[in-house]
């Protein structure tokens, strides 16, 4: 594949490396840099809460279409992420390598994500058309901004301490962008629209996509590729075929992926089951409303403590203490299910300690690319990230997909849920996310890089200088 020239006049990339590659990273840096979660979680997090809703209920497209659709574009994604990092690795602009990606995306990103939300007056066949081609290009487009964003953390700095950071304001991010969608989408829909829920979707979604758009214009500002290779390692990179073979063979990148694809399989899975749980076992509508945002509140619980926690165990010993703390938490739980405040706070709790590893794999990716060019001397950054945009998508997938099987297999009917349903909705609800850690944990026990990171940081800083 020939080196991406997005600015073919502009100076070499190694340039402007050597210029910014000393100095920590600053307050500014880094919350921009977490800002690029929360525009994420924004623009995305309205697709994956509202769009069913809208395409069946608003939109008026027949369910068996939509759920095809979405199936469809969830395997374009899985296929499309990794080639995204393809071209992010060997791109090479005056501008840097991922961040012209984000420069140049987002705008389109944000006009197809409004058409996306936009209900033409056509026939059906002609809904079913317009929305498969505004949503897949959507995914295409997020994929475009996403994978390079998650691409510039180890463009950004080589400190495991600062990555962590950057991973806690990540963390941030993605929390409060993914509760200001869940509670805020529906007022605002009723008040833009009045009654009009195609009008209102419309332009909660302009919203949404104007904030987003300008929050990863600041990240494109402020955050600045440091450790970039020059123009002259990027071109003698190989084929992609030979940079796949090297990243399966950089062993914590790998425990790295199968980690997060099980911690997004239990994300999915806990989300898809929670509403059938309040409402089956709980009886409790309500609490729909209070164990989801819950969730994602802990996770700012999270943010708070993962860097210190991380700095004092390290990435494999401090995940799997945080994993063991979320499962006694879980397993706890079923004894205070007639006590919703004690239930509500082990939910709470067990969450905050299950939530440090959404901020870990965001460092543990960063010191894979550290490896990945000490071992094979190859960078690879965006297609190592793609790796984790891929288990994060298929991971919720597959969650979800576990949750509806289970329910068709137990003979569900919302119309008459008898008990042994609701039984078995109980055992999904904590045996799923508990079988997902256990496998979590045996996954990072092959992360064994904390030991010799220091080292292949040291000794990439030696080959630098001797250039």
């Amino acid at each position: 594949m020939q080196t991406t020239n997005l600015a073919n006049e502009m100076p070499l990339l190694g340039e402007i490396s050597s210029k910014q590659e000393n100095g920590k990273l600053g307050f500014k840096e880094k919350i921009s840099y977490g800002l690029g979660d929360l525009g994420s979680n924004l623009m995305w997090g309205i697709v994956g809460s509202f769009l069913l809703y809208f395409y069946t209920d608003v939109a008026l497209i027949p369910v068996a279409a939509t759920g095809t659709l979405i199936l469809v574009a969830r395997i374009l994604d899985s296929i499309i992420d990794p080639v995204i990092g393809g071209f992010v690795d060997r791109t090479n602009t005056r501008l840097g390598r991922a961040r012209p990606y984000i420069l140049f995306g987002i705008i389109p990103f944000a006009i197809m994500l409004i058409l996306t939300f936009t209900s033409p007056d056509i026939s059906t066949t002609g809904k079913i058309i317009y929305a498969s081609v505004t949503y897949i290009i959507a995914g295409l487009l997020y994929s475009i901004v996403n994978v390079p964003y998650g691409a510039l953390m180890p463009l950004m700095t080589r400190s495991g301490e600062e990555k962590n950071q950057l991973s806690s304001y990540r963390m941030v991010g993605m929390a409060v962008g993914s509760i200001i969608v869940t509670a805020l989408t529906t007022p605002m829909v009723n008040y833009f629209g009045g009654g009009n829920e195609q009008k209102g979707y419309l332009v909660t979604t302009i919203v949404f996509a104007v904030l987003s758009a300008m929050m990863f214009l600041v990240v494109y500002k402020n955050c600045k590729e440091r450790y970039a290779e020059p123009v002259s390692a990027v071109k003698e990179k190989g084929s992609i075929i030979q940079t796949y073979k090297s990243a399966f063979g950089n062993a914590p990148w790998v425990a790295t992926i199968l980690f997060s694809l099980l911690l997004f399989i239990r994300t999915g899975a806990t989300v898809s089951i929670t509403i059938y749980f309040s409402l089956h076992v709980l009886h409790n509508p309500g609490m729909i409303s209070i164990l989801l945002p819950a969730l994602y509140v802990s996770v700012l619980c999270s943010a708070a403590i993962t860097p210190a926690f991380l700095k004092k165990f390290k990435q494999r010993k401090g995940n799997i203490i945080a994993q063991i703390i979320f499962m006694i938490g879980l397993a706890v739980m079923p004894l205070f299910e007639h006590n919703m405040v004690m239930f509500v706070a082990l939910w709470f709790l067990a969450n905050v300690f299950g939530g440090i590893s959404s901020g870990a794999v965001f460092s543990m990716i960063a010191n894979s690319v550290d490896y990945n060019e000490w071992k094979f001397n190859k960078k690879a950054e965006g297609t190592l990230y793609a790796g984790y945009s891929f288990a994060t998508k298929v991971g919720m997938a597959v969650g979800s997909a576990v949750v509806g099987y289970t329910l068709a297999l137990t003979g569900y009917n919302a119309e008459n849920v008898t008990a042994g349903v609701s039984t078995a909705i109980n055992v999904l609800f904590f045996a799923i996310p508990l079988v997902c850690t256990v496998l979590q944990i045996i996954a990072i026990s092959f992360y064994k890089l904390d030991a010799i990171h220091p080292q292949v940081v040291s000794e990439l800083e030696a080959r630098r200088s001797a250039h």
